[in-house]
């Protein structure tokens, strides 16, 4: 029973606070079968042996839950859950990232295989971390210094005018 008043409930709240409730839900049910009505807080405080003031206390500690299809607003027209900021992508950023994936990857096949290596180790393609020169060397069998002259060459590569012009628009959109 211990895990369950521990893991139960969506917002934890301690073990003693949630054994009070539940014996304040079983009073409730048992007096409203009794007397036929939702019982006051001085009956459940008499039925439970305890003051008016610790029946408020607990109940006050429970948080409410609150329907995200609420409606709010002066019309009450939107819903809560409208209002709430989401993690997600909108289908432009979306789309965005979907095309510059697309045209980094042919930027990079114009490389060479050395170059194309080096340049996503070096810069984290394909969400792994950047490595450094050395790290990057060491996975090649390669000197620090020939690792930063192909990267050195890689980059100017892509740097020329028609290659850079293609991702002229993705860096406009992010500033």
């Amino acid at each position: 029973t211990r895990a369950i008043a521990t893991q139960s409930r969506t917002i934890r709240l301690p073990v003693h606070i949630t054994e009070k409730l539940n014996k304040i839900k079983k009073a409730q049910r048992k007096i409203s079968q009794e007397k036929g009505r939702t019982p006051k807080i001085e009956d459940l405080a008499k039925e439970l042996d305890m003051t008016a003031a610790q029946i408020r206390e607990v109940l006050l500690r429970v948080p409410r839950s609150v329907s995200l299809e609420i409606k709010v607003g002066k019309e009450k027209d939107t819903e809560l859950g409208d209002l709430l900021e989401t993690e997600s992508a909108s289908p432009e950023e979306t789309l965005m990232r979907e095309s510059l994936q697309k045209d980094l990857h042919y930027l990079l096949s114009e490389l060479t295989s050395r170059e194309r290596e080096v340049i996503q180790m070096r810069f984290g393609f394909g969400g792994e971390k950047p490595f450094s020169l050395a790290e990057i060397g060491r996975c090649l069998e390669l000197s620090r210094e020939r690792v930063r002259q192909i990267e050195a060459k890689a980059l100017q590569k892509l740097r020329q005018p028609r290659r850079r012009n293609l991702i002229r628009d993705y860096l406009e959109s992010l500033s």
